[in-house]
């Protein structure tokens, strides 16, 4: 009794939580405005575009560009590509804890926007000016080792260049996506299905990133072969400016979401309260409504832009954090005087929307990872192929990987507007079919596709072999088994931006976009990890020989190797459908085993 009459005064006054303190400090004027949708996207549109060319156009080929104009050693430069493109895809993390915490996603991105074009600049200069560049120097004195190298002053120009884009990136990744959310948000009761414009709007974001993609290895290598690495890194740069003016004349139009203080001290109150109460007994184990009318539960005070989570049983533990006992206080404001020993259950289940997504998470690791495998030998695959498109022209063998982006661009529109409206009136499910089920499509594309690159990669092989080791088949016939993945990313990549940026608390969307981020980065170790784990094991099994992965691709059993990939891919696939089994969406209310009945605490719910 002591506990329920606790729990009774605690929920007469509602919790002070961070949004609704940076609600009343954000201001009527603001809070009031309503979202203008695609009216403000379209002004943001190019602001994606540039930046994701800006970025492509240095970090595709920048291990060329590092060999090539700084007389790197290929050692050298591999090792200074992959530093900078771990630091890249990690950066997000920090940017999105800044943006949730203490900048706002606004201020954040146009950070992230400004000191990418400080670094394109910087860059671009370093490529112009003789001063700041090596000497230019011959491939036969390349290849003698003769070449000066570049100097200390030349290394710091670079290192500070790309510095900043490791910086831009922070600012830009995690928060493009959610910041075009938020000029979508809807009012809380609607909140349970999302409004078809936001969900064509991450479809049609990820086709603009991929359309940036496709120019940045087509065009963009052209003009480096061609012209010069200067004016192939000053039209982005240029371009950039002119999105970077368009974005901020949009500025009277956006929704300006104010940070929320870090969530990450909620998430640690969480853990300590509930092993604090681990003893403790839950009321009603078996009815998530009766146990939630009995547990810390103040009224919510949150905005709209922030759901009311209903409690689960799912991780139950987690759910004792919220548990009244004799020595929990309530404060007459209704907030907990000791918060590392009580906390609501709108925290418990922000807790528990981390830890849910943790295992589709990796799924999404595992899925990239296959991505990159076949990215990296698919180039080595051109490498030995004829590169002509046409007599005279040749394309660099860097493009072959534009037909990846290509399809995806080609693919989104034609799922968007004619195959998920289908599925719609089949399913009765917004977007045809559900987050996770759009995810395991992808995964179970990506087996087909690496099959179809080992039954390839077998003809091409013995061709190359018939012919000195340069095959005389065209390099776009590698062009399927790039198609399919593509096929494959509509499916997967762009259901992975849509579920980490719903499914994640919503004082987390920053972070959740970042979380993105860092599985394509760790996709990029686990990669050499994976080959190097094959290589080791084929080896053995060949008594000592040299494994399935070589240097020489004609030497190896690449085919092999994809076909092992493809076994990969379906055990992450079998995977993904025990995750999917189990995983709950946020705010998926949770049905009673029987009707519950409605104590007098859930009446003063009311």
């Amino acid at each position: 009794m002591a506990m329920a009459h606790t729990t009774s005064a605690s929920l007469q006054q509602p919790e002070p939580t961070r949004t609704s303190l940076a609600k009343e400090e954000a201001g009527g004027a603001e809070a009031l405005r309503r979202p203008r949708g695609w009216k403000a996207v379209w002004f943001i549109i190019g602001l994606y575009l540039t930046f994701a060319l800006v970025s492509n156009a240095f970090s595709q080929p920048l291990t060329n560009y590092l060999i090539k104009r700084y007389d790197m050693k290929e050692n050298a430069a591999t090792d200074v590509t992959n530093i900078f493109s771990g630091a890249f895809s990690f950066s997000p993390v920090v940017g999105a804890f800044v943006a949730d915490a203490f900048w706002g996603r606004f201020q954040t991105l146009v950070f992230g926007v400004a000191a990418a074009f400080v670094a394109m600049v910087v860059i671009t200069l370093s490529a112009t000016i003789s001063q700041l560049k090596p000497p230019s120097c011959s491939d036969v004195a390349r290849q003698a080792g003769t070449c000066p190298g570049p100097s200390g002053l030349h290394r710091a120009v670079l290192y500070i260049g790309m510095a900043l884009l490791v910086v831009a990136a922070g600012g830009f990744n995690p928060t493009s996506l959610p910041f075009g959310a938020d000029q979508f948000e809807v009012s809380n009761d609607e909140r349970r299905e999302e409004p078809a414009g936001l969900r064509r709007y991450y479809n049609w974001y990820y086709v603009v990133a991929m359309t940036a993609s496709f120019i940045g290895l087509t065009f963009i290598p052209h003009i480096q072969d061609k012209v010069s690495w200067a004016l192939s890194f000053g039209v982005p740069t240029a371009l950039m400016l002119v999105a970077f003016v368009v974005f901020l004349a949009g500025k009277p139009l956006y929704i300006y979401v104010p940070p929320e203080g870090s969530i990450f001290s909620s998430v640690a109150r969480v853990l300590v309260a509930s092993c604090r109460k681990w003893r403790h007994r839950l009321p009603h184990p078996g009815d998530a409504r009766q146990q939630e009318a009995l547990l810390y539960n103040p009224p919510f005070a949150g905005t709209s832009r922030v759901l009311k989570l209903p409690l689960t049983l799912q991780l139950s533990f987690l759910n004792k954090a919220a548990i009244v006992t004799d020595t929990d206080e309530i404060r007459p404001d209704g907030s907990p005087a000791s918060p590392w020993s009580l906390c609501s259950v709108q925290q418990v289940e922000e807790v528990k929307c981390l830890v849910k997504i943790v295992p589709v998470w990796i799924s999404g690791v595992m899925w990239f990872v296959l991505v990159a495998e076949m990215s990296n030998y698919t180039f080595l695959q051109a490498l030995t192929m004829d590169l002509h498109m046409g007599k005279s022209f040749t394309i660099p063998p860097v493009s072959i990987a534009a037909i990846f982006h290509l399809s995806i661009v080609l693919f989104v529109p034609v799922y968007d507007l004619l195959i998920a409206r289908a599925a719609q009136r089949v399913t009765k499910v917004e977007g045809g079919i559900t987050l996770l089920q759009r995810q395991g499509v992808g995964v179970a594309i990506s087996a087909l596709a690496l099959v179809v690159a080992a039954v390839f990669e077998r003809k091409r092989r013995a061709s190359a072999l018939d012919h000195g080791g340069k095959s005389p088949m065209s390099v776009f016939l590698l062009a399927p088994q790039i198609a399919v993945m593509g096929i494959s990313a509509a499916f997967n990549m762009i259901g992975q931006m849509e579920f980490y940026n719903t499914q994640f608390p919503d004082e987390m969307r920053t972070l959740g976009n970042a979380a993105f981020y860092c599985a394509q980065g760790a996709s990029s170790y686990l990669a050499t990890l994976v080959v190097n784990i094959v290589n080791a094991r084929t080896r053995r099994r060949h008594g000592g020989g040299q494994g399935w992965v070589r240097d020489d691709i004609n030497a190896g059993k690449l085919d092999y190797f994809y076909y092992a990939m493809a076994v990969l891919a379906a055990i992450n696939f079998v995977y993904f459908l025990v995750c999917s089994y189990f995983y709950r969406y946020k705010g998926e209310p949770q049905e009673a085993d029987s009707p519950p009945a409605v104590p007098e605490a859930a009446l003063l719910k009311h």
